[in-house]
């Protein structure tokens, strides 16, 4: 991801701590030089989805070699540890679809894209028409997961890390993750 990306994506989510998704333009994000770089309000959802992949790559260099339900566990959960040091701006986001279903399904791509890296740092594998099947399972997996992440309010993410434990147990016996 290059600097100036990953500065906007900063900005973006800086921006959120203060204003409402719906009070931000892409003027008001965005300098002459790089509006060229986004058509619209989507495709700077879509940057810090890519930015958010970029610091889980960065992060996950030190990533022990262990079963994919664990090594899933651990991917996901350093996930939720990069989306919780922007808690309230991601939290923003995720109030704004409800009421915009239509904008949520856009982003779909993105966030596919998302769980393949997860899927690939978790050693998933994820060819053919089982991974196919995996990679929704996944989706819907992390969709859910998200949901008790942003009504988590302790420190630790305590309560996150129990619901995403039984559900990987349960994915697990319905997809077997190997």
């Amino acid at each position: 991801m290059d600097k100036n990306k990953i500065f906007i994506a900063k900005r973006t989510l800086n921006l959120l701590e203060k204003k409402q998704w719906n009070n931000i333009s892409l003027s008001t994000l965005l300098d002459k030089k790089n509006i060229a770089l986004f058509k619209n309000k989507n495709e700077l959802l879509i940057n810090v989805n890519r930015y958010f992949d970029y610091l889980l790559k960065k992060n996950l260099t030190y990533l022990e070699q262990s079963s994919s339900k664990d090594m899933l566990f651990e991917v996901l959960m350093a996930r939720l540890d990069i989306l919780n040091t922007h808690r309230k701006s991601v939290k923003k986001i995720l109030k704004y679809f409800p009421s915009h279903p239509h904008q949520a399904i856009k982003l779909i791509p993105s966030f596919i894209e998302s769980i393949i890296l997860i899927s690939t740092l978790s050693n998933i594998e994820i060819s053919g028409v089982k991974g196919a099947a995996k990679i929704k399972a996944l989706f819907i997996l992390y969709i859910l997961t998200i949901y008790t992440w942003s009504n988590d309010e302790t420190d630790s993410l305590e309560k996150t890390m129990t619901i995403l434990d039984k559900y990987l147990t349960n994915f697990d016996k319905l997809i077997n993750l190997k």
